[in-house]
């Protein structure tokens, strides 16, 4: 089974999907000055992720077939949840209208992608409402697993683990928050005093405005001393120059 272009992959979305590659077309055309396809493929046939063993679902713009794309991979395709597409193509919906990430120099794609999801997250699981989807199901799932997981003494770099369960505790319902705090003070209490300090500064910012969004990210980059340089990544300027290099490769 190849990919799906936006024809084929219109056949079996439901309603918010349909909505959110339509919101996608309309801040692409705005941004770039076109609106950019969506191409959703299964992850295992990119060379690049086929051998991951965890669950990856990610999106990026790429060329494909002489014209560039959002390029979708998800971890079951084409039988998929309709709300991880959702999820990955509004990310990037948030990122061109002004929720940018930032990168580490030098790069370090863990850390990275903890920190953006984190800052991200909150207006992107209000994105997916507005469009149809209720995210609160998943959210809460994963603080179950979480809070399974951290119900034990743990090693592993704090920072990252901060970064990860301060992401349960900005989105999960209040019962689980509960849960996962106290989990975290007898097991993980580093990484909770971490993560309470995250939180703490969150709580500063309207994390549902761009600017303000950005605003927190360069503030916890600082508060929590981060390794590294961080700097703001302009994804918008990063597609206009892949289309000028995929069309000039066409006869």
């Amino acid at each position: 089974m190849g990919p799906y272009d936006e024809t084929q992959l219109r056949k079996v979305a439901d309603a918010p999907t349909i909505k959110i590659i339509e919101k996608w077309h309309s801040v692409t055309d705005s941004v770039i000055g076109r609106p950019i396809p969506v191409v959703v493929d299964n992850r295992r046939n990119n060379p690049n992720q086929a051998s991951t063993k965890d669950e990856m679902n990610t999106a990026f713009p790429a060329g494909y077939q002489g014209k560039v794309v959002l390029s979708v991979w998800l971890d079951s395709f084409p039988a998929f949840k309709p709300i991880l597409l959702t999820h990955e193509v509004g990310h990037w919906v948030l990122k061109l209208q002004g929720f940018r990430s930032f990168i580490r120099t030098p790069r370090d794609p863990m850390a990275e992608g903890l920190f953006n999801d984190m800052a991200s997250h909150p207006p992107l699981y209000a994105l997916q409402k507005s469009m149809g989807h209720d995210s609160q199901p998943e959210v809460d799932s994963r603080c179950d697993h979480d809070i399974e997981l951290c119900s034990q003494p743990g090693k592993g770099d704090e920072l990252l683990s901060a970064l990860y369960l301060a992401d349960d505790l900005l989105n999960c319902s209040w019962k689980k928050r509960e849960k996962l705090k106290w989990a975290l003070s007898k097991y993980r209490p580093n990484a909770m005093k971490i993560a309470t300090k995250i939180i703490r500064v969150s709580s500063e910012f309207d994390l549902y405005s761009p600017m303000s969004n950005v605003a927190f990210r360069e503030k916890l980059v600082r508060k929590l001393n981060m390794p590294g340089k961080w700097t703001e990544k302009d994804d918008a300027t990063e597609i206009k120059k892949l289309i000028v290099e995929v069309e000039e490769t066409q006869p």
